[in-house]
């Protein structure tokens, strides 16, 4: 998502590193950066637009941030979202390796590479787990047990998971880690000790294994799957409600019912609290609807993509027919990619080569499509024969999507290296998406023609369960379960989007530079830096202002309110009332035609949407509106079958962070750990002016091994979350027990059975 930037008020955290917040314009929230054509009230926040804010923060030392840089830690962030695909709804009509290959394709169009760091594997994907999103896993699964479908999935929901913690006034499943329950905490815990092991063998592994790109590729994924969770806050829970209160608008909706409230050190307050079902915006945009004829989810459109560029690429030897409708802007005819690939400099035959191989290879799989679809058993969908491999059609695409990464790469190189080439390189970048997605096309369609309505109507089960719990807070006055679709504020309408974006910002300008100085500093407990960035998860009515993080934050929630365009009116707008009946949502016309409309039944739409659809990224480049499904759509087609949810929101899920097209540079302090460390006049303690805890000046340094993080495959931290057969979370295989100078004991595996492994098998410094 493009968007504009918000102006922060600069603060400076002295960490050992240097947090520079710059000044811009305001801009976007949820699971992308948002295009300008989604703007309502002028300010709306994605996780994107969140993760844009990294470049206003000090990278390692010596280095700044890069787009490539951004991308790789976006990537970890997007791969959370789109994990909800791999659930119970989609698993009971589809196994999950052929789901992967669907959102490796979306992944592609979304981040701008899909090999190597971006290559969505079975291990970083995942499966939907509710604490990675801090969803209340109330009603998850109807009650059976999910792990059938899937090991990796979460099992039966434990009814003390959804207890208040009388001590911090937020549901058990957020930060209790002294049950035997998954908790947000938990995972936070795993994913940031990854990034942080990573990061050190990168910044200060000896015996030449620092400096290497794929420890610093993996160390960022970590950070972007952590930072999406806590990213999650402002917008998923009630937090920046129960903050207004504080601020003395007293009248705001907690969504939580009328006899919900507690005594929490004193004072009665509504407790803090997130929406159950919370897959169902990913479920509604990129999925789609059973019983929805109308619009078009994500996989309809990349259907729709890949179709366009067969027909483009068809008879047209490589490539591209000059048609302005598929790209942005044409070609002359006869131009095509293989043509004009070959023209590069001394790579440019070997490049042909490969081309024509790969378009061979792609034609002779259209004809196996079409052998099949003109067989007399009409069970048989073209491309899916009861063989179906899907690991077979992974090796199949990977070549193809590796060839477009590495021309995306040489060109990139070539264009600050080879003087007089841009007119040239400016024609193949043109071609070259039409060509991959019309050799793709064979491959991906049959499946995705084969799997939708499978899809479809795994969604639909969920989103109309949802629909039933919407209004339980207003008929029962002890709920303090809402659903995700009525609590979130990740939908552009919502008047709160912007003010969950701005907290959002806050906790990572917090979080960002404490985790990259425990990657430059082995020494620092990951425990230490865990626990200060876990206290973003805290109860405004208990705020500490000697807490940066909780002090940042509430001034956050108080300078929006000042603001807001509807400060004189907070009230009334964000009252029981009104939120019930979605006046909560502003409405506004994009001046291009786009439109967002709420429904009876409190539908939030759109109207451009798409999850992975980011300003400048591949979806950019192509048609993904199937006009003549419209125009012959019938009369029972022309509008959804029951109004909308509140929550189907295409809208927010219609973007990424700004695409990765320049090509990286070398980043990271990669001197041993045992080199010599600047003089504490040049470091300053962590912690240091207002950082770290009151009254410690900076984290403790240790000189002693570190342990490395919890494996892949094996969860390894606090038990506050994962079952022993939890996988990985991740990838990238287990990190190596010895670096040199940077050394890693080798740590105790799961408890045989039961339960949750206590954090007290993973050592503790």
């Amino acid at each position: 998502m493009a968007g504009f930037r918000i102006g922060w008020g600069s603060t400076l955290l002295v960490l050992g590193l240097l947090l520079v917040v710059l000044p811009g314009k305001a801009a976007a929230f949820g699971a992308g950066n948002i295009p300008s054509i989604a703007q309502v009230e002028g300010h709306n926040w994605r996780h994107g637009d969140i993760e844009d804010l990294l470049k206003t923060i000090a990278f390692l030392h010596g280095k700044k941030w890069t787009t490539m840089m951004v991308g790789r830690v976006y990537f970890g962030n997007w791969l959370r979202d789109y994990s909800q695909a791999i659930d119970v709804g989609s698993l009971k009509g589809v196994n999950a390796a052929t789901i992967r290959i669907i959102v490796w394709v979306l992944s592609f169009m979304a981040n701008g590479y899909a090999t190597e760091e971006f290559e969505v594997t079975e291990e970083r994907l995942g499966t939907y787990r509710p604490e990675e999103h801090i969803d209340n896993p109330l009603g998850y699964a109807d009650g059976e047990d999910a792990r059938k479908y899937d090991p990796r999935l979460r099992g039966p929901v434990d009814p003390r998971e959804l207890e208040i913690d009388p001590s911090t006034g937020m549901k058990n499943y957020i930060a209790n880690e002294r049950g035997g329950w998954a908790t947000s905490a938990g995972y936070l815990r795993f994913s940031f000790a990854r990034s942080i092991h990573f990061g050190r063998v990168y910044t200060s592994g000896g015996q030449g294994t620092s400096g290497k790109e794929a420890d610093l590729c993996e160390g960022l994924r970590c950070l972007g799957q952590a930072l999406h969770c806590m990213e999650d806050w402002g917008a998923h829970s009630n937090y920046c409600e129960l903050a207004l209160i504080e601020l003395g608008h007293h009248n705001v909706f907690t969504h939580c019912g009328s006899s919900t409230q507690i005594n929490l050190r004193g004072k009665t307050v509504y407790p803090i609290v997130t929406g159950t079902f919370g897959a169902v915006d990913f479920l509604h945009s990129v999925l789609g609807e059973a019983t929805d004829h109308f619009t078009q989810s994500e996989v309809d459109e990349i259907d729709i993509a890949l179709k366009s560029a067969e027909q483009a690429t068809r008879g047209n030897s490589g490539g591209y027919s000059g048609q302005r409708g598929f790209f942005g802007s044409g070609s002359g005819g006869g131009s095509d990619f293989i043509s004009l690939v070959s023209q590069l400099p001394g790579v440019g035959d070997g490049y042909a080569s490969q081309a024509r191989s790969l378009q061979a290879m792609s034609a002779a799989q259209e004809q196996e499509n079409t052998r099949a679809s003109s067989g007399t058993n009409t069970n048989i969908v073209p491309g899916m024969s009861p063989n179906f491999d899907p690991v077979k059609v992974s090796g199949q695409i990977y070549p193809i999507l590796a060839f477009r990464d590495k021309i995306v790469r040489s060109i990139n190189n070539m264009i600050s290296k080879i003087p007089g080439l841009e007119s040239l390189l400016e024609h193949i970048s043109e071609t070259l998406t039409a060509f991959v997605l019309g050799l793709l096309a064979p491959f991906i369609r049959p499946i995705i023609n084969q799997v939708s309505k499978a899809l479809k109507e795994g969604s639909s089960g969920l989103i109309e369960t949802s629909a039933k719990a919407q209004f339980e807070p207003w008929t029962n006055p002890h709920c303090d379960n809402p659903t995700h679709s009525m609590l979130s504020k990740d939908h552009f309408t919502n008047i709160l989007n912007s003010c969950g974006g701005r907290v959002a910002g806050t906790i990572l300008q917090y979080v960002v530079p404490r985790v990259l100085y425990a990657w430059e500093n082995p020494g620092v407990p990951v425990d230490e830096v865990v626990d200060d960035v876990l206290r973003a998860f805290h109860h405004p009515a208990i705020r500490d202002e000697n807490i940066e993080i909780h002090r940042n934050m509430f001034e956050t929630v108080r300078k929006w309110s000042q603001e807001t365009p509807h400060r004189h009116n907070l009230d009334q707008l964000l009252s029981s009332d009104s939120v019930k009946n979605h006046k909560n949502h502003v409405l506004a016309s994009d001046s291009r035609g786009g439109s967002r409309s709420v429904g009876p039944g409190g539908g939030c739409d759109h109207g451009n949407g798409g999850h992975g659809r980011p300003a400048g990224s591949l979806w950019s480049q192509i048609k993904t509106t199937d006009r003549e499904m419209r125009e012959n759509a019938s009369p029972s087609a022309a509008a959804p079958s029951h109004a909308p949810l509140h929550g189907q929101a295409g809208g927010y899920y219609s973007g990424s962070s700004p695409q990765p097209h320049a090509r990286p540079t070398s980043s990271g302090y990669a001197g041993s750990y045992g080199q010599p460390t600047p003089p504490l006049a040049q470091q300053p303690g962590y912690g240091a002016q207002g950082g770290g805890y009151p009254g410690q000046g900076a984290y403790s340094q240790h000189q002693h091994q570190q342990p490395p993080p919890p494996q892949a495959g094996h969860w390894q931290g606090p038990g506050q979350g994962y079952p022993p057969q939890q996988p990985p979370y991740g990838g990238g295989g287990p990190p190596h027990q010895q670096y040199g100078a940077y050394s890693a004991p080798q740590q105790p595996q799961y408890p045989p059975q039961g339960g949750q492994p206590p954090w007290g098998g993973y050592q503790r410094y």
